[in-house]
């Protein structure tokens, strides 16, 4: 009554059933719309809706990648207001916020197309996550699911630069060999999640050590993905 949440855009009261953002301005939100959906390369706001559909599930980045994963699913893009508050949950401390903003992105993906057997996060190194106190792609991946992901078949196996602070190549060198996955998940699709995707150097050696380990289907799911990246 005397301290009620407000909206973070408008900074109006949010009503029942609304969380960080009212209704009025969730419209405002940018939405990753136009990518593919089997390896998440962002297609220009320009092309045309014909050439989108032949593009959706296979574009040239696909073929020219060689991808570990089969499938990808992008919540928003990552600008604002998105970009302050996954730094805000990632490092500001606000741990309660990373799972309202999977929350979030369930609203706007309430399902998915396909069927998964296990949910997981990409894993910090066990020095970043007693730096940070917690993981925060796991906190997300919990609002998301609903419920608590358990048994997280990957480990972080060494500690690894911020990629943040690598161009594309260096971010690729910096991850490899960077997990592990000692368990068989032969025949199981499993779910993979990361906060934010930019190059998708991180996703693509974590999708391959679970093909590695016999997965059958692995596939991306991010809150956010960076439009554009040198």
């Amino acid at each position: 009554m005397f301290f009620p949440e407000i909206c973070y855009l408008c900074g109006n009261p949010l009503k029942e059933g609304e969380d960080i953002f009212c209704l009025t301005c969730r419209p405002k939100l940018p939405l990753a719309k136009m990518y593919c959906r089997r390896c998440g390369e962002l297609f220009s706001p320009d092309l045309p809706s014909s050439l989108e559909e032949k593009l959706l599930y296979g574009c040239k980045a696909c073929a020219k990648d060689g991808l570990p994963y089969d499938f990808t699913f992008l919540g928003f893009l990552y600008e604002e207001p998105l970009s302050i508050l996954i730094e805000k949950a990632k490092f500001g401390g606000d741990f309660v916020l990373a799972y309202r903003l999977g929350k979030l992105l369930r609203s706007f993906l309430p399902s998915l197309p396909y069927d998964f057997d296990l949910a997981c996060a990409v894993p910090l190194s066990t020095q970043r996550q007693k730096e940070r106190g917690y993981n925060q792609a796991e906190l997300m991946l919990w609002g998301f699911l609903g419920k608590r992901p358990k048994n997280n078949p990957l480990i972080r196996a060494k500690h690894t630069l911020p990629q943040t602070q690598l161009d594309r190549k260096e971010r690729i060198n910096n991850v490899k060999g960077a997990f592990i996955c000692q368990v068989d998940l032969k025949g199981k699709k499993v779910l993979l999640f990361d906060d934010v995707m930019t190059t998708g150097a991180t996703l693509r050696e974590c999708a391959k050590v679970l093909k590695k380990a016999k997965a059958e289907k692995v596939g991306i799911l991010a809150l956010a993905r960076t439009p554009w990246f040198p």
